[in-house]
């Protein structure tokens, strides 16, 4: 079932999105990400997380951005470990799922958004379905694990990395 994006609400922390761009904005969760205006926001037909909506490009197949909010028993993602730390837990899960050949940790980050913690994960994934690169930002707040993933095929990479990067800049969660 594919649903339009929400209006962007009055809560919302960040300007309005720019031209082009359009926000996804939760105001169950509190969280909200700008995407490209010809990609569509689609909601999985099962619910395997408090919530979850996939910002899909169609011209370019396997290119998307992604949210999931799901509870955790910690109040911030350093409680979670440094960026490495959790970069690595990250490669580590990525490494065990079913045909992935290899995963490769590129680089992390962290920044702070209204007193909020955010860590940035980039890595590479080899496997029986093709090579992906992943961008990840990741907070937790109000006792939910916020996860943004963008993606793209590797060799599609270049070509969405400008829009998947805005994409990740422009997550936020209502602290």
């Amino acid at each position: 079932e594919e649903e339009e994006a929400p209006a962007p609400s009055a809560g919302a922390a960040a300007a309005e999105p720019a031209a082009g761009v359009r926000r996804y904005r939760s105001d169950k969760e509190g969280f909200s990400v700008d995407y490209p205006a010809a990609w569509r926001a689609s909601q999985k037909p099962v619910k395997t997380h408090l919530e979850e909506v996939n910002l899909l490009s169609d011209t370019s197949k396997g290119t998307e951005l992604g949210v999931s909010v799901d509870p955790v028993k910690i109040d911030t993602v350093t409680a979670f470990g440094t960026p490495l730390q959790v970069g690595k837990r990250v490669v580590a899960l990525e490494r065990s799922k079913d045909g992935v050949l290899s995963a490769k940790l590129i680089a992390v980050g962290q920044e702070d958004r209204d007193g909020v913690p955010y860590y940035t994960i980039e890595y590479a994934s080899e496997s029986t379905r093709g090579n992906r690169r992943f961008l990840a930002k990741v907070a937790i707040v109000r006792r939910r694990l916020f996860v943004l993933t963008a993606q793209a095929k590797t060799d599609s990479f270049a070509a969405d990395e400008a829009a998947l990067r805005a994409g990740l800049a422009s997550f936020a969660v209502d602290p």
